[in-house]
């Protein structure tokens, strides 16, 4: 069985909610009289059936509309066109739903009637579903073939005769605000609309974003009304965003800008949002493992970061990065996200997860270093002879050590003396 949904939108946002809900199905066409038509028959059990998938199109529709949007799912494309066109939304996905759905839908509403709209008054036919009771024959006649062929098609599952919406090559779109806005996070509504389009163009190119830009044009350059990929970048708040791990869901993207925009002061009211995507990558097929990771993904720490950064400021987020210095103590620093230092390069051999700020001296118990209970050597020696290039140097022989009960250190001793020290502990 065949699955279309059709949405009848205002003319203004129908190439923008369009965009937005490629992110259902790539077989998506733009029909006559403001109406968006979907195939969504491959994409139902993705969305977790008919209903789930209708409901989150009604949120995408009032994400743009700001009221509740009707929606309707037929079995044709022509039934969903029409149920969209009555404005009120419906099921026909099968013959009896089909028929209760033409028994309360207008007659204007058939494009081919319209011109016969007082020949079909005066007979007393107000619905589709009194048209369908009249004889075909003198109804040929009188109408012409147009008229019975639209009302086979509201039944006939055939090929949409309208071309595949396609996304065009880079993303950049923009929005003229209702009114003037002074606070950045007022902004936010306005920047998922766009959010969302960003989604359907991802999801149509099988694409993540890695980073976008957000433009926020001020009154204080002369205001013309200009067509939307032309407003322009001069004079305007820019707002760069970098994802910890490229991503095309609008959860995901809608929480670093909300991030972003609530640290945000803006220097004067803003008049026009414009969102760029700068960089992005073929998408990443979904992991394929039965249970979940326990601590959560590399791609969710990475989400995490991000979001820690946009709220706290990346200069305030500190990450340990490697310094080119094989003393323990100084083969790394804290340095702010995103700023990577040179020469640092991580140590391959083993390394414990917790280093103590100062060496422990370790007592001697049959001439084994001691700590809790007699320690066992469970690796080869390594040697550090190095730091006399900054007048610090040492020579150590770092050690794996093992206890009784199966916990490892890092233990050391000093040049040749027969003092143990212990410097780090193995998780």
């Amino acid at each position: 069985m065949s699955v279309w949904i059709g949405v009848s939108p205002p003319s203004t946002l129908l190439q923008p909610l369009a965009c937005a809900l490629l992110r259902f199905t790539p077989d998506l066409a733009l029909a006559p009289e403001s109406v968006i038509l979907m195939d969504v028959t491959a994409s139902v059990r993705l969305f977790g059936g008919i209903g789930a998938l209708r409901t989150q199109v009604r949120r995408v529709l009032l994400a743009f509309q700001g009221d509740p949007a009707t929606v309707s799912v037929a079995e044709s494309w022509a039934s969903a066109w029409m149920l969209a066109r009555n404005g009120r939304g419906g099921n026909a996905l099968t013959p009896r739903s089909l028929r209760r759905a033409q028994a309360r839908i207008p007659l204007a509403v058939a494009p081919p009637a319209r011109p016969f709209a007082d020949w079909f008054r005066d007979l007393g036919c107000d619905t589709l579903a009194d048209l369908q009771r009249l004889p075909r024959t003198g109804l040929k006649k009188r109408c012409g073939p147009a008229l019975l062929d639209w009302l086979d098609r509201l039944g006939d599952a055939g090929v949409v005769p309208y071309p595949r919406l396609e996304p065009p090559p880079e993303f950049d779109q923009a929005l003229e605000l209702p009114d003037h806005i002074e606070h950045a996070p007022a902004l936010q509504w306005a920047a998922q609309r766009l959010i969302l389009q960003l989604c359907g163009w991802l999801v149509s190119r099988r694409q993540d974003v890695a980073a976008f830009t957000l433009l926020l044009a001020h009154e204080r350059r002369p205001h013309r009304a200009l067509p939307a990929d032309r407003l322009p970048a001069g004079d305007a708040t820019l707002v760069p965003i970098i994802l910890g791990t490229p991503a095309h869901d609008p959860a995901i993207l809608t929480r670093l800008v909300q991030e972003h925009l609530a640290r945000l002061v803006l220097p004067a009211s803003a008049i026009a949002i414009r969102l760029r995507a700068t960089r992005f990558q073929d998408a990443q097929a979904p992991s394929l493992e039965l249970f979940p990771e326990p601590g959560g993904t590399p791609q969710d720490h990475a989400q995490l970061l991000a979001v820690l950064a946009a709220r706290l400021g990346a200069d305030n987020l500190l990450v340990p990065a490697p310094l080119a210095d094989h003393r323990p103590e100084r083969a790394a620093r804290w340095t702010p996200l995103g700023r990577k230092l040179p020469g640092g390069q991580a140590a391959t051999l083993p390394r414990p997860a917790w280093l103590l700020d100062a060496p422990v001296p370790l007592a001697l118990q049959g001439h084994r270093p001691f700590h809790g209970t007699p320690l066992r050597l469970v690796s080869p020696a390594e040697r550090l002879d190095c730091g006399w290039h900054d007048g610090r140097p040492v020579v150590r022989d770092y050690f794996v050590a093992e206890d009784e009960s199966g916990a490892c250190y890092w233990i050391f001793r000093s040049g040749a003396g027969p003092q143990w020290f212990l410097h780090g502990l193995f998780g």
